[in-house]
């Protein structure tokens, strides 16, 4: 069975969103990356590996694996964390204004937190993805061959 509502949603978050986001800020920088130096380069580096762990996580709730929703709220961590550093410790372009810093990093880390309270307390992720049950309603289980 494949997510569905909420979980959909998150799915669509970590595998479309931030790619999208990671997208638009290599654009906005690629032009001056040189001039931004080694810092600039690591820290898009660190921004990609974000989004490649996002993605991940995103790909695991899609496909039912039973270990996904606690990679997916490492990720979301991350994802927080990414945000949070970009706001205040950058070396890549920014139109964030000094006012805005802390309510966006603000929503950011309750974004992330209201996702992982979801992913602990919902019915449906409990019924998707719970060790026993996440075999018999994985879409992926009539593929596998059946365990001893």
């Amino acid at each position: 069975m494949r997510p569905g509502g909420w979980l959909l949603l998150l799915c669509a978050y970590l595998g479309v969103w931030r790619p999208m986001t990671l997208a638009s800020e290599v654009s906005a920088t690629l032009g001056s990356l040189g001039m931004r130096g080694p810092a600039g380069v690591a820290e898009l580096s660190a921004h990609a590996a974000v989004t490649a762990f996002a993605v991940a996580a995103g790909w695991g709730l899609w496909v039912g694996n039973p270990k996904a929703p606690g990679f997916a709220e490492v990720a979301l961590v991350a994802c927080a964390l990414a945000s949070v550093q970009s706001l205040y410790w950058t070396h890549l372009p920014s139109d964030t204004m000094p006012g805005d810093r802390l309510p966006l990093a603000i929503v950011a880390i309750a974004h992330a937190a209201g996702w992982m309270s979801y992913l602990r307390k919902s019915r449906r992720v409990r019924s998707l993805f719970v060790s026993g049950e996440a075999e018999a309603t994985s879409w992926l289980s009539s593929t596998r061959p059946p365990s001893p």
